[in-house]
């Protein structure tokens, strides 16, 4: 199902990139599962555009993730304003769907993946942390161990992937997401 890609749908919004015909309930249906005979698949297009949230959401098909397109828009914030901003996201807010929410430190880390390079051309041309590299921290959901009143920030600069402490009263970006459960082995 997730093979079928609706260029239509992407031309008639008037989008460079197509959107997957699909809701992200369908293809939370689809995402995570793994076979010895699919995985190089999931590893091609393991990143796909939902037609859900305005075309504003990704999902990743291996951890069944799916995560704000473009933050751009997300100035540094303390922790308790980034939870806010991502709550917001249900209760009535732009995409009406509860079960947005910040990011553990293993998931933020787990969206940057050598699949980007196979996908850039399509996405390009959103804000996306992990393709822009800019030296800016994000907020997780993990505090930091060891380290009293401090919490998990993951920066995504030009040569790799960072995870550092910060203190509550620091100020950092915020990438939402929301999950679905993987399905298992097929």
């Amino acid at each position: 199902m997730l093979k079928s890609v609706s260029l239509l749908l992407g031309l008639v919004m008037g989008l460079a990139t197509p959107l997957l015909s699909i809701r992200s309930s369908q293809a939370a249906d689809e995402c995570g599962w793994v076979s010895r005979h699919n995985s190089g698949a999931i590893e091609e297009r393991r990143f796909a555009r939902l037609a859900e949230h305005d075309g504003l959401a990704f999902i990743d098909m291996r951890t069944c993730l799916v995560w704000q397109l473009d933050v751009s828009a997300n100035a540094p914030k303390s922790l308790d304003d980034a939870m806010i901003e991502c709550a917001s996201f249900g209760q009535g807010g732009p995409h009406g769907e509860m079960g947005w929410r910040i990011p553990t430190l293993s998931e933020l880390t787990s969206v940057d993946s050598q699949g980007w390079a196979k996908q850039s051309s399509e996405f390009n041309r959103f804000d996306i942390p992990v393709l822009k590299r800019k030296e800016i921290d994000f907020w997780t959901s993990t505090p930091w161990l060891g380290r009293e009143n401090s919490w998990s920030v993951v920066q995504f600069s030009a040569l790799t992937t960072i995870a550092h402490p910060i203190t509550l009263d620091s100020k950092a970006a915020v990438w939402c997401v929301r999950g679905y459960l993987a399905r298992g082995l097929r």
